[in-house]
């Protein structure tokens, strides 16, 4: 065989080389991204132990695909992992990656470490500090684009955690400018009007929040909840606790739903079902209803 052929023939066998890797490469990288897709779907329903399996096979196959890290990012947060999400999330950040995006996320996962101090730490402190990062970032998410519907609600939750009920109302008028059709605002509009004392107000925007049955599970086991705590306050403890029993068929770990109607069933003498609610609530991780459970149930 000539030098010439031979030669021929190594190119051959490079050239098939190459083809057959980046055939490959394109193979793994459509895997990762079915990976990513089902990771995304585990998280949709909670199931965060298979999501986490499924974000770290995306990774390997292809590490070059940063929307996987806002996955992880994610999944991260509803692990308590916040740290190491927030390192994850800054870290795209300082690339210039999906700039709205990212810092929504950044903004949400201090907005889940806040929550993390508020009711499993007792900490009002540290989930001030943390509620006030989480707005920070939601507003840089806005600042960049002014159409972010998720932003404006997480905003306005953050600033009603933080008691600015009357900011979070300004937020909200916003939103619904922008989006008038949009039955959440009108129902987190609702929440905070009874917070601000316009009991009027707060029950026409959440009975019409509930009756457009627009809502999805979890916004309408809170619409549910809210109302229950207006019931309350007007000082019908038996529509309170169906509003409330209704937010607890939609969603059993709303701790919030457990403790309101564990104090309407105080109110009523109801004891054993009050610590009874108190409990699931404690268990659910509500680590500053224990003073009342041992005050009040022992």
């Amino acid at each position: 065989m000539t030098v010439d052929k031979i030669n021929i023939m190594k190119n051959f066998i490079v050239l098939n080389l190459c083809v057959l890797l980046i055939v490959s490469c394109s193979m793994d990288k459509n895997k990762a991204i079915e990976h990513n897709i089902k990771a995304k779907e585990f998280y949709i329903n909670d199931d965060i132990k298979n999501a986490s399996s499924e974000i770290e096979i995306a990774i390997s196959l292809d590490s070059s695909n940063l929307d996987f890290q806002i996955t992880k990012g994610k999944i991260l947060t509803e692990t308590d992992n916040y740290e190491q999400a927030i390192i994850i999330l800054k870290g795209l950040l300082s690339r210039n990656f999906k700039v709205d995006t990212v810092n929504f996320n950044i903004g949400s996962c201090y907005f889940s470490y806040g929550n993390y101090f508020s009711t499993k730490q007792d900490d009002e402190d540290k989930a001030k500090e943390f509620y006030e990062k989480a707005a920070t970032y939601y507003n840089y998410a806005l600042n960049t684009n002014t159409q972010y519907f998720d932003a404006y609600v997480e905003k306005q939750k953050v600033l009603h955690n933080l008691d600015h009920n009357d900011e979070a109302l300004i937020v909200l008028n916003t939103a619904i400018t922008l989006f008038p059709d949009s039955i959440l605002l009108i129902c987190n509009r609702g929440v905070e009007k009874l917070y601000l004392g316009d009991l009027t107000g707060a029950m026409t925007d959440l009975n019409n929040s509930i009756q457009s049955n627009k809502l999805d599970s979890m916004d309408f086991a809170s619409a549910y909840r809210f109302r229950g705590n207006l019931y309350l306050k007007k000082g019908n403890s038996d529509q309170a606790i169906s509003d409330l029993t209704n937010a607890l068929k939609l969603n059993p770990k709303d701790e919030f739903a457990l403790v309101t109607r564990a104090e309407c069933y105080k109110e009523k003498g109801l004891k054993d079902k009050a610590c009874e609610d108190y409990r699931k609530a404690a268990d659910l991780g509500f680590v500053s209803i224990y003073k009342t459970i041992k005050e009040y149930c022992n």
